[in-house]
């Protein structure tokens, strides 16, 4: 499966692709993906929308940051998003 991520004004944040939501609170959300674990980070994040079926996910908030987890990384974030809001 494919998996987009759109970014609105860092306030609304589209992604398909989803899995399963594994956590979340107001300051991070963390997401299993076709292309792996994926973690959102920022404030008043809010989902907004998941649709299992279509495996599509909006979330509103503040955005910091959005990284792919590799489990060789021993939790260290990395990622295009990961190192353009950090």
């Amino acid at each position: 499966m494919d998996q987009d991520v759109i970014l609105y004004s860092r306030k609304r944040m589209e992604l398909s692709g989803v899995e399963e939501v594994e956590s979340f609170t107001d300051a991070e959300i963390v997401l299993l993906t076709s292309l792996g674990r994926v973690v959102v980070e920022g404030s008043s994040l809010k989902i907004e929308s998941f649709s299992t079926e279509r495996g599509a996910l909006v979330i509103l908030g503040d955005f910091d940051g959005f990284s792919y987890e590799n489990p060789a990384d021993d939790g260290r974030r990395h990622g295009f998003f990961g190192r353009i809001f950090h």
